[in-house]
Order: structure tokens, then C-alpha cells, then sequence
């Protein structure tokens, strides 16, 4: 066995913690990591670290094509499968198609997300809701949809946070508190599996330069005005490195950067008054220019209104 095959069969799974309990699935040496978003970005970038230490890798993406080339490209042992995370049944058939190809799913990598909307103003509540749908609710879902497999392998879930839940930006309004969201879900659920031997992870990344961030809805431009540390970009790369060590090493929380962990627990600092009036001008001239072209369309409705 290869030390990346030592590497991934001993480090992952729960067993090599609790040499008493007996699996309830088959032993195998490579254990099945299922990652939903994995089509691109941190999600594939993660799955090729995976790969290259060992772990078999199970791509889960809505962009069926792309899923599929990406699987192809990690090799020949690992699959790539068409699922939404919007649709339990979806997530299901993804499970049970894992489970019929591998036999088991020692870790869960919730990662698919989509980026924020423009502000709440700008925004159709359409757009707002959707997503929750995909970064909240679909993270539970994927949750849902595989449990009962994690648990027979007493294996490892993490989650997909973001250090946007540190502090307060505009336009990040319903992003941040999806993934509020997901900070809380993970924390009370670490706790409803703990008995069971799953453990339970959460990765805050802060700026990385993925296709989300160079979106129409990116809010990359005006990151560079926030302080020090979170006007930080990383790279995908050192990203990925950082999650699939989280991963091999079942943590507990994972920061990228890692001065973010302290600014966690400084939080009320970033989230209060005194942030408020730092960030008040700021905040006032971005939300101005998103909001121009509704503040035009509204002026001119009104204007009809009053002739």
C-alpha cells in the first residue's frame, strides 16, 4: 500500500478511533468521499487533493456534463453523478447510485453554494430565497439524503461556511445568513451523531478566486475596501489544501486564512455598532451604485405617476 493509501484509509474513518465498535458496512482500504458542488471550484480543487491522497471520490454537481468530465479527469476509480441539491430525490438516487459503485460513504463534503444576490432592496425575493434553498436547505438535504450511510461507516461530515457569518457586509445579507445558518445546523447536529461516531466539521474560507467570486454578483471590488484580515483573497489552491487536510484530520473547524479563528471568537467586534460606523460610508456609496438603476427606474415611475 502506498503511503497516500495509508494516508486516506487510516486517517478518515472513526474505526481507526474506536477499535471496539464493529462497522456495520464492508471494509474497504480506499474510503468514499461524496462531495456535492463538485464540479468546480473549491469543491473539485478539494476532491483532487482527496484523490491524490488515496480517497475515492464521489462528484456530485447539478452541470452534468461538467461533473462528469471532472470525475473522468480524477481517474478512473472515481464517479461523477447529476444531482440538485434543491431536490431530496435527487440527492437520494446520488447516494444510493455511491453506495451500489463503492459500498459505502465514509465522508460528506457539503459544499455546493451559490453566490449572494445584489441588496435585499435590488433584489427579488426570488432571487433572496433561492439561496437558502441552495446554501442552506441544500446542505441539509445532502445531510438528509446520506446520513443513515455515514453513520454505518462512522464517518465525517463537514459543511461549507464562509467567513462571511464574522461580520457584517451589505449585499451579503441572505449569503451570510445562509451560512449562519449552517454554522448553527452543523453544531447541533456534531451533537446529535456524536454518540453514533460521526464527527462533524465546519470550513470558514474567507475571498477565494473561484468562478463564484468573478460572478456579475461578486462583491470582490469592494472587499478590497474592508480591514485587515478580510479584505484577503486566497487562492483556490491553498483553499483546497487546507479543507482536505480538515477533512483527513475529521477537525472540528478549519479557517482559510487561519487568523480568522480569532476574529471568530471576536465576532460581537465585527458585528456591532462600532463596525457600523466604520463601515457607514462605505457601506452607503456601494449601496448607492447597486442600487442606481433602481432608484432611476423608481424616480421615473413616479414622475409618470405625478403627469
Amino acid at each position: 500500500m502506498s503511503m497516500a493509501d495509508r494516508i486516506c484509509s487510516s486517517a478518515l474513518p472513526r474505526e481507526s478511533y474506536s477499535m471496539n465498535h464493529a462497522l456495520s458496512v464492508p471494509h474497504s482500504t480506499k474510503k468514499t468521499v461524496f462531495i456535492t458542488g463538485g464540479a468546480s471550484g473549491i469543491g473539485l480543487a478539494t476532491a483532487t487533493k482527496l484523490a491524490a491522497q488515496g480517497c475515492r471520490i464521489a462528484l456530485v454537481d447539478r452541470a452534468g456534463d461538467e461533473v462528469a468530465l471532472a470525475a473522468q479527469r480524477l481517474g478512473a476509480e472515481h464517479i461523477g453523478i447529476e444531482a440538485d441539491v434543491t431536490s431530496i430525490e435527487s440527492l437520494e438516487s446520488a447516494a444510493a447510485k455511491v453506495m451500489t459503485e463503492f459500498g459505502r460513504i465514509d465522508a460528506i463534503v457539503a459544499n455546493a453554494g451559490i453566490g449572494s444576490a445584489s441588496t435585499v432592496r435590488a433584489s427579488s425575493s426570488e432571487q433572496l430565497l433561492r439561496i437558502i434553498d441552495v446554501n442552506l436547505a441544500g446542505q441539509i438535504r445532502t445531510v438528509k439524503a446520506t446520513l443513515e450511510y455515514v453513520i454505518a461507516s462512522r464517518g465525517y461530515i463537514t459543511f461549507t461556511c464562509s467567513a462571511a457569518v464574522l461580520k457584517h457586509t451589505p449585499k451579503s445579507s441572505v449569503y451570510a445568513a445562509a451560512k449562519a445558518g449552517i454554522d448553527a445546523f452543523a453544531g447541533a447536529l456534531r451533537l446529535e451523531v456524536l454518540h453514533h461516531g460521526v464527527d462533524v466539521g465546519v470550513f470558514y474560507p474567507g475571498w477565494t478566486k473561484t468562478p463564484m467570486l468573478q460572478g456579475p454578483a461578486s462583491r470582490a471590488e469592494t472587499s478590497k475596501g474592508l480591514p485587515w484580515p478580510f479584505n484577503i483573497t486566497n487562492s483556490v489552491d491553498d483553499v483546497a489544501d487546507a479543507y482536505a487536510g480538515s477533512i483527513l484530520r475529521r477537525a472540528r473547524t478549519t479557517y482559510v486564512p487561519r487568523i480568522y479563528r480569532l476574529f471568530h471568537a471576536l465576532r460581537p467586534i465585527h458585528t456591532g455598532s462600532n463596525w457600523d460606523r466604520r463601515q457607514r460610508a462605505s457601506a452607503a456609496e456601494n449601496v448607492r451604485a447597486w442600487e442606481v438603476d433602481l432608484d432611476t427606474r423608481n424616480e421615473n415611475q413616479l414622475n409618470g405617476a405625478q403627469q
